[in-house]
């Protein structure tokens, strides 16, 4: 029996040894996203903290970022997926204070970020999650942890500045890691306002 015409259309045959191509993905991950004057600030304070390490680097204040949702590595209909999901979100827009310097032993790293819990924040980031997984999409099962990170490579916990630093949280973003040889940086792909 022949194939017919829309069978064919639907499942191209490849020529003999051809693979198909599969999409590209892309890393992506939503955020809230520093304005200029706070990466300043953020900045100034990372400067004070002391490596504590001749390995540790700091992180550029254009990499500086506060993760909602880590997604991994999407294809095309997927990050179209999580812009859907991102849209059905309510929320309000919030004061967060920075106030804390923080350390992670595992990946040894230092971060800025609240001392406290803030409950619109948490808000946010459940909103978002129940939004994704409706849409079939990966949600972390680990605690929330919101900070910013600004060191890395550092295995001790250093002496901290005092820090105090007050973000206006409007938006929030979806943004994806562009890998090129020396040169890798985060884009931002969309945005999403925050109800005032």
């Amino acid at each position: 029996m022949g194939k017919s015409a829309a069978q064919l259309s639907l499942f191209p045959e490849l020529p003999e040894g051809a693979r198909r191509r599969r999409p590209a993905r892309v890393r992506a991950f939503f955020a809230l996203w520093p304005d200029e004057p706070l990466r300043e600030g953020l900045a100034r304070t990372a400067a004070l903290i002391p490596p504590g390490a001749a390995r540790a680097s700091r992180v550029r204040p254009e990499r500086y970022h506060l993760t909602l949702s880590f997604l991994g590595m999407l294809e095309p209909a997927q990050i179209e997926a999580a812009q859907r999901a991102a849209s059905q979100v309510r929320a309000a827009s919030f004061r967060l204070v920075l106030d804390t310097v923080g350390h992670i032993a595992g990946p040894n790293v230092v971060w800025i970020g609240p001392g406290a819990r803030c409950p619109p924040l948490a808000a946010l980031k459940a909103e978002l999650d129940r939004e994704l997984l409706r849409y079939n999409l990966p949600v972390a099962s680990s605690p929330f942890l919101p900070h910013i990170t600004c060191l890395r490579g550092v295995r001790e916990p250093p002496d901290p500045p005092p820090v105090h630093l007050d973000w206006p949280v409007r938006e929030f973003v979806l943004v994806k890691s562009v890998l090129k040889p020396g040169n890798s940086y985060y884009k931002v792909i969309a945005r999403w306002p925050l109800a005032p």
